[in-house]
């Protein structure tokens, strides 16, 4: 095994967790235990142009609707392992330098999901969960803020399974400490985080036939054998902010006054890439060896530099915000030899929103209105001549109900990520591929009726497509691609008791042969909810299906941890049924849940990449508490 950890029967962990739910809802411990109510106790905003973005209240969710979806499902069956994107994504990084888009992004903490926090008093929420095959797991969020002066939050999660297949165990471990303040003028001010993700993985290659058959799926998984034998992966990254700021002028005499703003970001970065495997002779898994023939020992370091200093100006009620400045960075990759690339860049953001509410004030907005554009032009260096153009609009017409439309579009031009043009390792090398910058539009529109009913529209349109042909090699496909989709989520409960939730998503391409997607995807809940004991516990029981439409899916290289085009398995629309019961007992919420129960019986086709099964029938378990002191 390729990591050694305490194993704790799974039933064990869940009597000791049932003991103590059962505890705290026997035993009144209010007295002890402090619930604030007020919906301003907790204000957050994410990392980006932090000086002109604003917080907004971010009061905990109290529901237990998606308790039992404590992790995404991961499509190669093990939480933790690399995962391809089978949706449609309208995310884009900030313009620059890029080596490759990582495939953990689901077990990894992004920039953009770092949050800072301005809170009344102490804030803390602690989760774990466990279940079959040694799964565990565990998340931390803490945050305060000092006489109004600095706040320090904390974010952890670790976690660790076996998976059902031989040579499939995974280890996450990332967490942000994240801290703002302002003086008591303020005059001055910072932003600050350090973030480290950690992602270790055994590699099988998947099973060896690819398949299951009707007679070998009741076998135990852990007796297939797998393609490769002693692989893993060691992916590491840390990442550092600091972005401190002065105000230029003096404080405004109205509240409609202007405010003016100098403020630098500083960042450094350093990612590394592991990949071992000491039995390449015997597995015979690679068509070529370059540089050893009887082990693979291939890594990749990348370091990352990068100062962005620029004027801010905020309006009044932070009506119109602006920002604009000059970015430099600088790249450094050791792949078997040294390379260093620079960046010169000019960066802009402009934001117009409606009026904020004034405190005390009898005046209650019943719309509002924000809409974001961020512009990004790189002048000199590996990106030369590459842009990026964005808006992000949001118009709510009613608050108190959160009725909103919102629009976003976006167009980039981005030179490819080194992995397509340049690669150096014991299973694939290509140099000097002279790939063109790729050319991306989106544009997505929707609107949403509180929780009950959202719905959107999206459209994209790629030239000059890269992506990793049959033979896992990168390819650029010199034309147009265009995609279409559509999403309808509608929530809704019957006789004060029968909740129903539907999720439908449609997706569209032009060139199936080179986008690998499924065209109808349906997540569906039907379940009981109620209130009970005085409105004690809150109580869910029911059953949620997720079904894929058939599709040829990705296939993963693991040298190169990509996914690649692939024509000899398709899968099958199967039904993946859960049955679940989350419920809390305020502070405390806590599930059960029973996953894949038609697995041997709807089919044996629950993989959605070739060779890497679903979890067959298995129990999973959480526990979850909030304190607000």
């Amino acid at each position: 095994m390729l990591y050694s950890y305490r194993r704790k029967s799974s039933l064990t962990v869940f009597c000791k967790m049932f003991c103590f739910v059962f505890a705290a809802f026997n035993f009144k411990v209010q007295a002890q235990v402090f619930i604030s109510k007020n919906p301003d106790y907790l204000k957050v905003k994410t990392e980006q142009n932090n000086l002109i973005s604003t917080y907004s209240p971010t009061y905990p969710d109290t529901t237990v609707t998606d308790l039992n979806n404590f992790f995404p499902r991961n499509f190669r069956g093990n939480l933790g392992l690399a995962m391809p994107n089978y949706f449609f994504d309208s995310h884009f990084d900030n313009l620059g330098f890029r080596y490759l888009q990582s495939p953990f992004v689901v077990d990894q903490i992004v920039e953009d999901q770092i949050e800072f926090y301005r809170t009344i008093g102490p804030y803390a929420n602690l989760s774990a969960m466990a279940g079959s095959k040694f799964l565990q797991a565990f998340k931390l969020l803490f945050t305060h803020t000092y006489k109004q002066k600095v706040n320090l939050t904390l974010r952890f999660n670790r976690y660790s399974s076996q998976g059902y297949f031989k040579k499939q165990q995974t280890y996450a471990n990332n967490f942000y400490l994240s801290s703002n303040a302002v003086s008591s003028k303020k005059r001055v001010g910072y932003y600050f985080y350090i973030l480290n993700n950690g992602n270790k993985s055994q590699e099988n290659g998947g099973i060896k036939n690819g398949t299951l058959t009707d007679s070998t799926e009741s076998l135990g998984k852990d007796l297939f054998a797998v393609n490769l034998t002693a692989a893993n992966r060691d992916n590491r990254e840390t990442k550092m902010m600091i972005n401190p700021w002065l105000r230029l002028s003096a404080p405004a005499d109205s509240i409609n006054g202007v405010t003016h703003f100098l403020q630098l970001k500083s960042k450094g970065s350093i990612s590394s890439y592991k990949y071992k495997d000491i039995n390449i002779n015997t597995d015979d898994y690679y068509s070529s060896n370059f540089l050893d023939t009887l082990k693979t020992l291939d890594s990749s370091n990348v370091r990352q530099l990068s100062n962005e200093l620029s004027y801010s100006l905020r309006g009044g009620k932070n009506v119109v915000n602006f920002s604009a400045g000059y970015k430099n960075e600088i790249t450094r990759i050791w792949q078997h030899n040294e390379n260093m690339f620079v960046n010169h860049l000019l960066v802009s953001e402009f934001i117009i929103k409606s009026p904020e509410k004034i405190k005390d004030s009898s005046q209650h907005n019943k719309n509002s209105f924000v809409s974001r554009f961020d512009v990004q032009y790189a002048l000199s260096g590996y990106n030369a001549g590459n842009y990026q153009i964005e808006n992000q609009t949001f118009y709510c017409f009613n608050q108190k109900k959160f009725n909103t439309f919102y629009f976003n579009f976006s167009y980039e031009k981005r030179s490819p990520d080194r992995i397509y043009n340049d690669w150096k390792s014991n299973h694939f090398v290509w140099n000097n591929n002279g790939y063109l910058p790729q050319e991306t539009m989106h544009s997505l529109v929707g609107i949403q009726f509180g929780k009950k009913l959202q719905a959107s529209l999206l459209y994209q349109n790629i030239f000059r497509y890269l992506y990793f042909d049959e033979a896992a090699s990168p390819r650029q496909y010199n034309r147009t691609i265009v995609k279409l989709g559509a999403a309808l989520n509608y929530s809704v409960v019957f006789l004060k008791h029968l909740g129903l939730i539907i999720n439908y998503n449609y997706q569209h391409t032009n060139n199936t042969e080179l986008i690998r997607i499924p065209s109808n995807t349906l997540n569906s809940k039907l379940f009981y909810t109620g209130n009970l004991f005085k409105n004690a516990l809150q109580l869910q029981l029911g059953t949620q299906i997720q079904i894929y439409q058939s599709f040829y899916a990705y296939a993963y290289m693991p040298a190169t941890q990509s996914f690649y085009l692939q024509n000899n398995f398709k899968t099958a629309a199967f039904p993946y049924v859960d049955f679940f019961l989350n419920a809390r007992i305020r502070p405390v919420a806590f599930f059960l849940k029973f996953e894949n129960a038609l697995a041997g019986i709807a089919g044996v086709n629950y993989a959605l990449v070739p060779g890497d099964y679903q979890p067959t029938k298995a129990f999973r378990f959480g526990l979850s508490w909030t304190f607000f002191d």
